[in-house]
């Protein structure tokens, strides 16, 4: 299992084309599991519908009114409705294979789900705070409120796409969707949780003090021997010429 690093503010569009790249050669066996954190340029996105709840409502909820010249817009074709991705929130893109060798469950995408989100779950229990995980809601929930959102895709039995954890970002751009069917109002990020709770953690070094964290968990649930990889740092262009 890999993990990489990539520098400054990414566009989505072109994070999607280096995750098609590695979902081709992790398929293919010519790399290993990788996992890639970076904090996106804002950005609105549209995935293929809510998932179903076993009650009737809308798989897609529309844009109340044109988004920001400050804010792009994309369709993704991950699971899931809109949300926004932005400075300040740690993305973390899983290309793994669903083989029942390292991290994903064989063949199973639910199981894989479920996984995902108790790796953040134990984690921000280990930080003091109340997590979970909810029914019909995937993501991972902290006092009561929406901390990380997820959505996923899978081709040739890899997953791509992800989780989006909000850390230091300025939550209003969510008021204007409805990410992934809740209200903007549940949405709350890991600075004012755990500053309301008087908790210790890195403010300062928060991108890399997440993902060395992360790298750790992940290593732990996914390699036999218990070490962790490095997270590597580079830059987009860096990653698409190992990509290719």
């Amino acid at each position: 299992m890999q993990f990489w690093s990539l520098e400054g503010l990414v566009r989505y569009e072109e994070v999607a084309d280096l995750q098609r790249a590695l979902v081709e050669r992790r398929a293919l066996g010519i790399i290993p599991d990788t996992v890639l954190f970076l904090e996106h340029e804002p950005v609105v996105t549209r995935g293929r519908g809510l998932q179903w709840t076993g009650v009737a409502r809308e798989r897609s909820i529309p844009l109340s009114a044109p988004l920001p010249p400050s804010i792009a817009f994309a369709e993704s074709e991950r699971g899931g409705d809109l949300t926004y991705h932005g400075p300040g929130q740690l993305v973390m893109y899983p290309i793994i294979k669903l083989d029942g060798s390292g991290f994903g469950p064989e063949r199973d995408i639910a199981a894989f789900l479920r996984k995902l989100e108790l790796v953040f779950v134990e984690w921000l229990r280990g930080l003091g705070l109340q997590s979970e995980s909810r029914e019909h809601a995937t993501g991972v929930w902290a006092e009561g409120k929406k901390l990380a959102s997820i959505g996923i895709a899978i081709r040739k039995w890899v997953v791509w796409h992800g989780l989006a954890i909000n850390v230091v970002n300025d939550l209003k751009p969510f008021h204007l969707i409805s990410p992934c069917g809740f209200s903007p109002e549940v949405m709350a990020s890991l600075a004012e949780l755990m500053e309301a709770r008087g908790l210790p953690w890195d403010r300062a070094n928060w991108r890399s003090w997440i993902e060395l964290e992360l790298s750790r968990v992940m290593s732990a649930h996914a390699m036999s021997d218990g070490n962790t990889a490095p997270v590597e740092r580079m830059t987009l262009a860096e990653a698409f010429t190992r990509s290719s």
